[in-house]
């Protein structure tokens, strides 16, 4: 199972690959290879987004609390902001919060490779378990027609005959 996001009509991530595969005018895709810290940098935007992630939790989580990680998160996101083509500054994809941190605020579009099989499959399923139920209903609607409970025997006795009427004294 791939997981792949889509962050804009041209752009897909695929976290399993570390690749940021974008798509060019005329329906080719490229992929570029993308250092794991700089993936994992992205991966946690995107979970996160669109609340803002601090930069000492980007450090904590990325870089362990390495010395120098406070220019490698700089240059992860300005490496993340070429590779997302994010070039306009007044409309940012990777957005920065002055002495916060950073927030993604662009568009995301999480999908599996499998989710097709799998709403195809519980299609399936959900026709399955419908006709199922049809079938139980239509057995148990012929049964009650079919009573199993005996007759009762009918009377015996003929209704035509007068009974005499008792004596009273």
């Amino acid at each position: 199972m791939t997981q792949m996001v889509r962050v804009s009509d041209q752009l897909e991530v695929s976290f399993d690959t570390n690749e940021i595969i974008s798509m060019n005018a005329n329906n080719t895709a490229t992929k570029t290879k993308v250092e794991p810290r700089i993936m994992q940098v992205l991966q946690i935007l995107l979970s996160n987004s669109p609340k803002v992630v601090s930069r000492e939790q980007l450090i904590s989580e990325v870089w362990d609390n390495y010395g120098g990680a406070d220019d490698a998160l700089n240059q992860s996101i300005s490496h993340l902001r070429k590779l997302l083509n994010d070039t306009n500054k007044e409309k940012r994809i990777i957005e920065t919060v002055v002495k916060k941190g950073y927030r993604f605020v662009g568009e995301i579009d999480a999908s599996n490779k499998n989710e097709t099989n799998d709403k195809s499959r519980r299609f399936w399923i959900s026709i399955i378990a419908v006709a199922a139920i049809i079938l139980v209903l239509l057995f148990y609607l012929l049964q009650t027609q079919k009573s199993f409970v005996p007759e009762a025997p009918k009377d015996t006795v003929p209704t035509t005959e007068s009974v005499p009427a008792p004596d009273v004294e």
